[in-house]
């Protein structure tokens, strides 16, 4: 029997989405489109990757005398110091007083040059400048004197008075280290690291790279939740390895009679072709986090296939849990996931869209609410991560694709075969969502949000309510609401960065799971009046 969705159904919960609604409107756009409405005049427009590397190109053949062979551009952040300046609520100041000359946020373009030499260009996002660079063509020299009296005069080029660089000394790099006394913002404190070389005997500017430096003790700490966690990571793994793909596929075999091996087989190829494709999109992201090392386009090319390789177990994961889910609930007489050819299938896919709005609406009114929360009673700050930024996505538009990838792959295997698989084992249905919404809410973890319990807190909380929203209203009910929640979070990502085609493919990505359920319905009708 196919989960019940009365046709007014959606009534029982219209104000709590309508109040869901106001308040992630009124926390969370009310103040950036506030921000943006009361500076429009002054908000500076984010250059184009082109312009930056056209940038980068001018700036190393007028500095080295070199033409650039290629350049590739991608977006890099300080996550240390905007983690500081966002947890001490510094982040406004720092804006106003040192971005212009010390963005934390740039476009950083590698470049191939001519001799063969590699180089380094910082550029800034807004005003185009080129704000720092690292140049790996000149000879080294060990000559400490001419280092930093170089050092010290380029610095003074710079901007800096002679009297503010009396703290300098050459670190383990060979490069020289200089902490301008007078820049400070709380307790980060700024650096300069610049590298000096020899062309022809004569000394050259080879590396200058200006950043405020966290505190020491923020730096710990920020160290010691990452490594808390990279464990509890490691634990959402392990149960992805061995619960996911090793027991769904017992399970599969075992509960045969109740399902079929087709059932998932279209979902999970659909699933798999565009995960692999989301990855292999922010490619770029991963190059960010590498910082200043060079990557050669045959490394690049092992990491691309490295990637598809190990992707293609978490397909497998996804279609065994959509097997075994559906032979274990169709085992009790629930057919929490009904077949495309039972009878109601296509109202019930059109109900569950319907339904799914408002509960995606109530969630992100939820999720608003858990975070400020956290963020008065733990403290919880975020910062920037360049593995997880839309300026590090090739194809930008696309970025929503993986909404509905986690909807299916999450839903698939911590709710159908999950709670399924826990509830056979501890006959008790609070420990049989408890369990797999934990390791959910383990594995997202990574995200650069501190305390690192923030969002174990928040996802307990919200897989909790995905959990009731499968159990009563059916697994494609809570695909549905998963794949709009993150395609409407995803959808203001495009936004904010703005431009005609990502503007276009957020409203299109937010309307998507209307017109794929309409013609769901509409075949599925069809095929039932021809029958």
């Amino acid at each position: 029997m196919i989960p019940t969705i009365a046709p007014h159904e959606w009534r029982r919960f219209l104000w709590a989405a309508v109040a869901g609604a106001i308040i992630f409107i009124f926390t969370q756009i009310g103040p950036i489109a506030g921000d943006q409405l009361f500076s429009s005049s002054t908000t500076p427009k984010v250059i184009s990757k082109s312009e930056a590397a056209q940038t980068a190109e001018a700036f190393v053949n007028k500095q080295f005398h070199e033409a650039a062979v290629s350049s590739h551009t991608i977006y890099q952040t300080d996550s240390l110091a905007n983690g500081y300046f966002s947890k001490e609520d510094l982040l406004k100041t720092y804006e106003d007083q040192y971005d212009t000359k010390f963005p934390t946020d740039t476009f950083q373009v590698n470049l191939d040059l001519e001799d063969g030499s590699n180089a380094i260009v910082y550029v800034h996002m807004t005003n185009g400048s080129v704000t720092g660079w690292h140049w790996l063509g000149a000879s080294p020299t060990d000559n400490g004197k001419l280092q930093q009296t170089a050092a010290k005069a380029f610095a003074i080029t710079k901007g800096f008075r002679s009297e503010e660089l009396k703290s300098l000394y050459i670190n383990d790099d060979g490069d020289v280290v200089l902490h301008p006394t007078g820049y400070k913002l709380g307790d980060a404190t700024l650096e300069l690291i610049i590298g000096v070389g020899l062309i022809d005997d004569k000394a050259v500017i080879t590396r200058y790279k200006p950043a405020f430096q966290a505190p020491a003790s923020y730096i710990t700490y920020v160290d010691g939740q990452k490594d808390i966690g990279s464990i509890l990571s490691i634990v959402s793994l392990a149960y992805m390895c061995f619960i996911s793909l090793v027991l769904s596929i017992i399970y599969a075999i075992l509960y045969r009679r109740h399902t079929t091996f087709k059932r998932g087989v279209f979902i999970s190829l659909v699933f798999i072709v565009f995960y692999i494709y989301n990855n292999l999109n922010v490619l770029d992201g991963i190059m960010a986090s590498l910082g200043e090392q060079i990557r050669s386009d045959a490394e690049m090319n092992a990491t691309i296939i490295i990637t598809v390789v190990l992707l293609i177990p978490v397909g497998l994961a996804v279609y065994f849990a959509l097997v075994a889910g559906d032979g274990m609930w169709r085992s009790q007489k629930r057919p929490l996931w009904p077949g495309f050819r039972e009878r109601g299938y296509g109202d019930h896919v059109w109900r569950s869209v319907g339904l799914s709005y408002l509960f995606a609406a109530v969630i992100l009114g939820c999720q608003a609410i858990i975070m400020i929360a956290m963020e008065f009673l733990a403290g919880s700050w975020a910062t920037s991560d360049p593995t997880q930024s839309p300026y590090n996505t090739n194809m930008l538009w696309l970025m929503p694709m993986m909404a509905w990838c986690a909807a299916i792959s999450e839903e698939a295997i911590f709710r159908l075969f999950g709670i399924a698989l826990f509830k056979k084992w501890f006959k008790n249905t609070f420990i049989a969502t408890l369990i797999p919404t934990t390791m959910w809410a383990l594995g997202h973890v990574g995200y650069p949000i501190f305390p690192f319990y923030t969002r174990i807190v928040e996802l307990v909380i919200l897989g909790t309510v995905f959990c009731l929203i499968f159990l009563k209203y059916g697994f494609i009910t809570a695909v549905f609401t998963h794949a709009i929640l993150d395609s409407l979070l995803m959808g203001l990502d495009l936004i904010g960065v703005g431009g005609a085609v990502n503007i276009t493919a957020a409203i299109i990505y937010a309307i998507l799971p209307v017109i794929v359920a309409w013609t769901i319905k509409y075949w599925h009708n069809r095929r039932h009046l021809r029958a």
